[in-house]
């Protein structure tokens, strides 16, 4: 599996995380934390796809 692949597994999986933490309390001190890792991640698969496109 590719790294794009994998990132896009580990993004999907935090987000169905995060919105599962938001329906059963919005207020959840957790969902920042969250929120944050999943920015990572996109970060980093946004990195990654820029240096691809930059290869080819």
């Amino acid at each position: 599996m590719s790294e794009i692949d994998e990132l896009n597994k580990q993004i999907e999986k935090k987000r169905k995380e995060m919105y599962a933490v938001y329906e059963k309390n919005p207020n959840d001190p957790n969902l920042l934390k969250i929120s944050q890792s999943l920015d990572k991640l996109l970060n980093q698969l946004e990195q990654i796809l820029k240096q691809s496109s930059k290869s080819t």
